[in-house]
């Protein structure tokens, strides 16, 4: 039997709210037509196919928000098809993303090691146990994330009252490595540190966003992910990589420039042209149904934008 809808008073007030009724996958397509989404490119049966065995509604359906509507609240030249194909897309992007995030994150480890073992005034116990005076809860999640990893917790038994940094930096998350450059970087007041630093807290964004599988090909270029005041030195770096000034508000845009720029910043050059011709790879993707979205600014401008920052790991 079909649920009813169901009132809840607001948290904020008195005013009811009513709960939308969870439908089956072949009652949202019927939905999704009633919204004017077509099945032209994709039958309802392939369609019914893709979420009962690839994809969910949810995820599939949020890129919707890419497209116009008329005055009716009805989709205008949206096919299915063109739902799905934007999922596929932004899987690989992510995947893309993620092991650049992933690149970073071993160069930006790799540094912090061979500055700390070349300064003669630490000794890699020390820098640990004052990071764990200033951040005491950053570094027991560290410490956590240790004693629970089936893999590592005989460094657990053997660090854990006094935890070096090679294996400090071995285990902690991003999050908490981007605490620790920053901490660093007030330390000991390296250049290229404080550069890392900067940028690597908008990288963490991207980082996550993968890591977690959210969707990023969505709410581009809108007013939920303006950002009034990008940094000079995003700006700066926009700049080279001829990323038009307006185009740097968008947040995603922001943390997608730091992102590349660290990559190409940490990592060698042949590290470098080994991402330079994945991202091309996916671009080529984007591109495989690019009439579908000829006429779309958002996804168009954000390809744009993103072949300039492949291009940027190879300049």
């Amino acid at each position: 039997m079909r649920r009813r809808p169901v009132q809840n008073l607001s948290l904020k007030g008195h005013d009811l709210m009513e709960k939308k009724i969870m439908l089956t996958n072949s009652e949202l397509i019927n939905h999704m037509e009633s919204k004017n989404i077509t099945f032209d490119k994709m039958s309802k049966l392939d369609a019914l196919h893709l979420l009962n065995t690839k994809n969910y509604y949810f995820k599939v359906a949020s890129y919707r928000v890419n497209f116009s509507k008329d005055g009716n609240g009805k989709y205008n030249n949206l096919d299915f098809a063109y739902l799905s194909d934007l999922a596929v897309i932004d899987m690989h992007l992510r995947n893309y993303l993620l092991s650049l995030c992933l690149d970073i994150e071993h160069g930006i480890k790799l540094r912090l090691i061979n500055y700390i073992s070349n300064d003669i005034d630490e000794d890699g116990y020390s820098i640990v146990n004052d990071f764990k005076e200033r951040y005491p809860s950053q570094f027991n999640q560290t410490l956590l994330y240790l004693k629970k990893n089936k893999y590592l917790n005989d460094m657990y038994e053997k660090y854990k009252e006094n935890t070096p940094i090679w294996v400090f930096l071995e285990t902690t998350t991003f999050g908490n490595l981007s605490m620790f450059v920053e901490f660093y970087n007030k330390r000991k007041k390296i250049k290229s540190i404080n550069q890392i630093s900067h940028h690597l807290k908008y990288c963490k964004n991207i980082r996550n966003a993968c890591a977690h599988n959210t969707p990023l090909l969505v709410n581009l270029f809108s007013d939920k992910e303006f950002l009034s005041r990008p940094s000079a030195a995003v700006m700066s770096i926009a700049a080279t990589m001829n990323i038009p000034n307006n185009q740097v508000h968008d947040l995603k845009i922001n943390d997608l420039i730091s992102t590349f720029y660290l990559h190409k910043k940490i990592q060698s050059k042949k590290m470098g042209e080994h991402k330079f011709e994945e991202g091309n790879a996916l671009i080529n993707r984007f591109n495989l149904n690019s009439e579908w979205y000829s006429d779309n600014p958002k996804l168009t401008t954000f390809l744009s934008i993103l072949q300039k920052l492949v291009d940027y790991l190879n300049d």
